[in-house]
């Protein structure tokens, strides 16, 4: 069962965040702006006013991150904000961005999502009146390209099961599953840094890509090991990987119920995977918790569907 003992959730007080993207390497100021009532997670470009809800609908070009674009307006790099939020049940909140020009990519900060989640952990939640709704899903979906693939099934929660595969003897294959909570999600998955193999960056950095990239921010993988001092976890690549899927589900416009498992997929197959689940209206509905919760309690309500 997910976690019934939170109203939907916005923040206590607006955090501001600056830095630089990874790929572009140019600076970007994001702030997290509270909301009064339930109305999902939404992006506002300050530098035209154009508004992107966080929908699969908007997703665009999606390579190596995860890009929603509106009205010209092009945001890069969200995944791993959107997967702070998810991973600590923040459901409702503008985010405002600030940078040069309508092409912007948010900061890429350590690589992971630590240091937004730190942040919102220090400003705090605040309830909303209402309801937590839920994508819930009643049968399975599945997406598969190339020996890629990733399904989704019913489940009373969200799991996750990942793989990832790569010929590096170095990296290998690695594989992890957890039930989602707050607890999990700060202990087990938003410290865990991207990564890419050290055969990569030329190519990368010749499209113009990795700009902003460093040791500081990203796990290189060479052909005896990783190139940092250190790694946070002894499988932190696939603890990546977990963090990116539950950014890019963030696109669904709610909180899943089901097991997705994944074997070497990436965000071009996650957002499919959504796409695919909202198009199959038999194969989900919505779920909301049978009672209205105003504060934290004890105990667990039952899920009820609803049309």
């Amino acid at each position: 069962m997910p976690r019934a003992t939170t109203p939907p959730q916005t923040l206590a007080r607006e955090i501001t965040i600056s830095g630089h993207g990874l790929h572009g390497n140019r600076p970007s100021r994001v702030r997290l702006v509270p909301v009064t009532q339930p109305t999902g997670l939404r992006f506002r470009h300050l530098g035209t006013g154009v508004e992107i809800p966080v929908s699969s609908e908007f997703a665009g070009d999606i390579q190596l991150a995860t890009t929603l674009v509106k009205d010209g307006v092009r945001l890069q790099t969200i995944e791993h904000l959107l997967s702070a939020l998810v991973g600590l049940e923040v459901e409702h909140l503008l985010i405002e961005i600030e940078g040069e020009g309508t092409d912007i990519e948010l900061p890429i900060l350590d690589g992971s999502a630590r240091p937004w989640m730190e942040a919102i952990l220090q400003a705090g939640v605040s309830g909303l009146d209402g309801r937590r709704r839920f994508v819930k899903v009643l049968r399975p979906v599945e997406v598969e390209r190339g020996g890629k693939r990733i399904r989704v099934s019913p489940y009373g929660s969200l799991r996750v099961r990942y793989t990832i595969d790569f010929p590096l003897a170095s990296l290998g294959r690695q594989s992890r599953e957890l039930t989602l909570t707050p607890e999990k999600y700060r202990a087990e998955v938003g410290a865990a840094r991207t990564f890419c193999l050290e055969q990569e960056i030329d190519w990368m950095r010749a499209n113009g890509l990795a700009l902003g990239g460093s040791l500081d921010n990203a796990v290189v993988y060479g052909a005896e090991g990783p190139l940092n001092e250190s790694l946070r976890f002894h499988d932190e690549a696939v603890r990546h990987k977990i963090l990116d899927l539950l950014g890019d589900l963030s696109l669904l416009g709610a909180p899943l119920l089901g097991f997705v498992e994944a074997h070497a997929a990436g965000h071009a197959l996650h957002v499919d995977l959504v796409k695919a689940l909202l198009a199959d209206r038999a194969a989900w509905t919505w779920a909301e918790l049978s009672e209205p919760v105003k504060t934290p309690t004890l105990f667990r309500p039952a899920l009820v569907a609803s049309a």
